[in-house]
């Protein structure tokens, strides 16, 4: 008989102020040792950071479980943690999908076991073993950053042909230049610069000779900021098909339609412009 975890979050408001998600858990775990940490306070643990952007580690609730299965769980600097494959499959199921792909492309990319992975989905039924697979198949262990995540994903959720993550571009010298994401086929391809944050200005000149040298050798470069992922989807996604469509791009016309409509619903669901 499959046992069911009893799952529950800690406020922050019944802890000390600025305080940190491990150091929160290990004085919850001091005062209940049955408790396991789960979802993204079990992530932070592992080094993960899949909180949603914006927020503060502060002021995240805890999250943790009892009762879990033994497989499930693992110890990690003395706190028991649900092991990587079941964190990952916890946020694959449970998190918003942006935030669910990002986490599920982190973790692919530091590596869980397969097996312990297959028995996790195993135990799953119904719309978290739904949302779980949608999520896993959806991610990318190539990602470097959870804003790639996010990029890579909605570009595949408005229907455009999906890039090549990490795409690595020969130049004259016998040298290479890395794109976030690109299409080789079409040379397009699509960065990302946080310019309200960015204070390394050695690494944003490095960037811009980069990218001009990518302009160079013929490719269009698309640069993007976390705003412009986040807060205004539309102008980006279409500004990428109508590039994509000049370099030679020829979907059918009803495919060209739908796209048009599958990025209206992008910008729906996400509730921006």
């Amino acid at each position: 008989m499959l046992q069911i975890p009893m799952y529950r979050t800690v406020a922050q408001t019944s802890l000390a102020s600025g305080t940190g998600l491990r150091e929160r858990f290990e004085d919850a775990f001091e005062s209940d040792p049955s408790i396991v940490a789960t979802g993204r306070t079990a992530a932070w643990i592992h080094g993960f950071d899949i909180l949603p952007p914006g927020s503060e580690e502060s002021d995240w609730p805890l999250e943790c479980a009892s009762d879990l299965p033994a497989p499930d769980t693992t110890v990690v600097d003395g706190l028991p943690v649900t092991c990587r494959a079941r964190t990952l499959v916890d946020c694959a199921a449970g998190l918003p999908r942006l935030e669910a792909v990002a986490a599920a492309d982190q973790f692919l990319r530091a590596g869980v076991d397969t097996r312990s992975l297959t028995a996790v989905l195993e135990r799953l039924r119904g719309d978290r073993l739904r949302r779980a697979n949608a999520t896993l198949l959806a991610a990318d262990p190539r990602a470097e950053s959870p804003m790639e995540s996010w990029t890579r994903c909605l570009i595949g959720d408005a229907g455009l042909p999906a890039p090549e993550p990490h795409l690595r571009v020969g130049t004259p010298g016998g040298r290479s230049a890395v794109l976030g994401l690109g299409w080789e086929e079409w040379k397009v391809g699509v960065e990302h610069e946080d310019t309200a944050t960015r204070v390394d200005f050695a690494a944003d000149t490095g960037d811009r000779r980069r990218h001009q040298a990518l302009r160079g050798l013929g490719w269009e470069v698309l640069v993007l900021t976390g705003s412009d992922v986040m807060e205004h989807p539309r102008g980006w996604l279409v500004g990428l098909r109508e590039a994509l469509l000049e370099r030679g791009w020829a979907p059918d016309l009803s495919v060209l339609h739908d796209i048009g409509a599958r990025i209206d619903a992008v910008v729906d669901a996400m509730g921006v412009e």
